[in-house]
């Protein structure tokens, strides 16, 4: 099963709001995300990210990899103004609590 779901798809509608017009869809402006007070893959080496519901609450947190193979999760949070939000990245973690990293060298 892959890391992007139908699920996360429709969940995460608000990260790529669209106008429908005649001629079809029209993206809004691309923004940059924060999690917490930092952009998302903040000094990282094209960082990627992917919606995935990672800790099982049925909101869509953001797994991010990297060209040197570091994973981080930001997860979905309720913000002040009921919108979701993404807390701080942390390391992505196994079933043991060891940090998942990846070697694509």
């Amino acid at each position: 099963m892959g890391l992007l779901t139908l699920a996360s798809l429709a969940w995460a509608s608000f990260l790529s709001p669209t106008i429908h017009q005649a001629d079809g869809p029209k993206f809004a402006a691309p923004y940059r995300l924060k999690a917490g007070d930092a952009f998302l893959g903040g000094r990282r080496l094209y960082p990627s990210p992917v919606i995935q519901d990672v800790d099982g609450d049925g909101m869509g947190d953001v797994v991010i990899g990297d060209l040197m193979g570091k994973l981080t999760v930001a997860r979905c949070e309720t913000g002040d103004d009921g919108a979701p939000a993404f807390g701080r990245e942390r390391p992505l973690k196994d079933r043991s609590g060891e940090a998942i990293k990846f070697h694509n060298w």
